[in-house]
């Protein structure tokens, strides 16, 4: 057992860190499109004909960070389980992101699948974590069924073979070469690609559905009233508990009801402080990751390798750049690391950055004074046409207010006051993570259970392509 679980933690390392070459090429990609448009105002770099056709390339970038989750659960799945686990890890992961829709122009392709995909509460029903624990659950129940039958084969052919040696006294014409196991390798193609996988997809199916998914539901509509309760008799409590669903699953059903929370109370009367709250609630997750690296780091404190600071520190640099979905984003790879480490400093970075919004009653007053900035021509959209929030907000936009508080509203009584708050959060949140590290470090290391790992794909990256170059000068 202890080396199932040392092989299973090393395969999830292992894809998390391809899941940061597959986001960061989303990142990147999507990125160069914003600094030419947005900084060279110029849109049309490919020269193409349609000023429909080249956003549509900036969101298949971004793609890749939308639905990250489906890579996650097919490549975990793949190296714990091999071949077998790819298509219905696939099958599995496709159903429940259920981002299918038909084509379209690429001003409904953002709306659609950019950033609030079709059905996007379907989508978020399990969490990022759900994805996860699918994965695993599917690769170790293929792996185990896979091993069993192996094992299993020698028992039934011995059986087989008494039964043939009675059989041949009655009937004659069976091969006294014919072994039992030469028959029940007969049925290995039908067993091992057909009947392990889809029973093991068919039980997964039913754990997660019945376990995750739809207790999921119903906590997320109980806590959707619990918030909607306490925001109307007292908003320090619920801006706590508001953290806390944010950093539990940032983009899955308790966050997504926060933010419904916080989107309802605007709409209806105009009351940004919610919005505000959330949004500072969001922002801190991405950060209390890095510091939570970065304290291990420093303090010497727990083992983190490169890898873990690559994934850390890419969120933040994309909040430079006013994409803080990305800086959360990145935070998603680095929790399936080490759940029960990570998660809890995202939670207690997000409830404190809640919490502090809320006693000093800051709120963003650009949501209501008409400075807010609005979703211009040419970076999402074409046909000049300007979104205002509000109008995001009643068709389902989620991503567009994470950004707001630091780049819009009153310098001395908005933004630099919630750059304090969700640093300082963010830091508390990441002495949690440093210290939780820290115990699993020193819990594991006693029962020869830690997995220790040496990635750094910058240096990997490098020696592939001096090997690639080495066997080209071969050939």
């Amino acid at each position: 057992m202890k080396k199932l679980y040392l092989d299973t933690k090393h395969s999830i390392y292992r894809a998390t860190s391809v899941l940061f070459i597959i986001q960061l090429f989303g990142a990147l990609g999507a990125g160069f499109f914003f600094v030419i448009q947005n900084l060279f105002q110029t849109y049309h770099v490919f020269g193409l004909t349609g000023a429909e056709n080249e956003p549509t390339l900036w969101f298949v970038l971004f793609w890749t960070t939308d639905f990250f989750f489906i890579a996650l659960a097919i490549i975990v799945s793949y190296l714990i389980a091999g071949l077998p686990a790819i298509a219905p890890s696939m099958a599995l992961s496709v159903y429940f992101a259920h981002f299918s829709a038909p084509a379209t122009d690429a001003e409904n392709m953002y709306r659609c699948f950019f950033a609030t995909p079709q059905n996007y509460a379907q989508s978020t029903t399990i969490g990022y974590m759900g994805y996860l624990i699918m994965a695993v659950s599917l690769a170790l129940l293929i792996k185990l069924l896979y091993a069993g039958w192996s094992n299993l084969k020698p028992i039934i052919g011995r059986k087989v073979d008494s039964l043939f040696a009675k059989l041949r006294k009655v009937i004659k014409i069976i091969p006294a070469d014919l072994q039992g196991l030469t028959v029940i390798e007969g049925v290995d193609l039908i067993v091992l690609i057909l009947i392990i996988p889809v029973a093991s997809a068919a039980s997964v199916f039913m754990l997660i559905k019945y376990g995750i998914e739809i207790p999921y539901a119903a906590l997320a509509e109980g806590l959707t009233e619990v918030l909607t309760a306490l925001s109307e008799t007292n908003v320090i409590l619920m801006s706590v508990l508001m953290g806390l669903m944010v950093g539990f699953d940032l983009i899955g059903p308790a966050s997504l009801a926060a933010f419904s929370v916080a989107t309802n109370a605007y709409l209806a009367t105009g009351n940004a402080q919610l919005m505000t709250i959330y949004s500072v609630c969001f922002i801190t997750v991405g950060w209390s990751s890095f510091f939570g690296i970065f304290c291990c780091k420093i303090f010497k404190k727990g083992k983190t390798d490169t890898d873990d600071m690559n994934l850390a520190t890419t969120g933040p640099i994309n909040a430079f750049f006013e994409n803080i979905k990305l800086t959360t984003a990145f935070s998603m790879p680095l929790a399936c690391r080490s759940p029960l480490t990570v998660i809890p400093g995202l939670m207690t970075g997000s409830a404190i950055g809640g919490l502090l919004t809320a006693l000093f009653g800051i709120v963003n007053t650009a949501y209501t004074d008409g400075s807010l900035p609005r979703y211009a021509t040419g970076n999402y959209t074409y046909g000049n046409v300007d979104y205002t929030y509000a109008e995001l907000f009643k068709s389902g936009e989620i991503y567009m207010s994470f950004t707001l508080p630091l780049r819009s509203g009153d310098w001395l009584h908005c933004r630099l006051p919630l750059f304090v708050i969700i640093l300082v959060s963010a830091f508390l949140g990441g002495i949690v993570t440093m210290l939780l590290k820290h115990g699993e470090y020193r819990f594991l290391s006693a029962r020869g259970c830690y997995c220790e790992t040496t990635g750094d794909l910058v240096l990997e990256m490098r020696e592939h392509g001096k090997k690639l170059a080495a066997q080209l000068k071969g050939q």
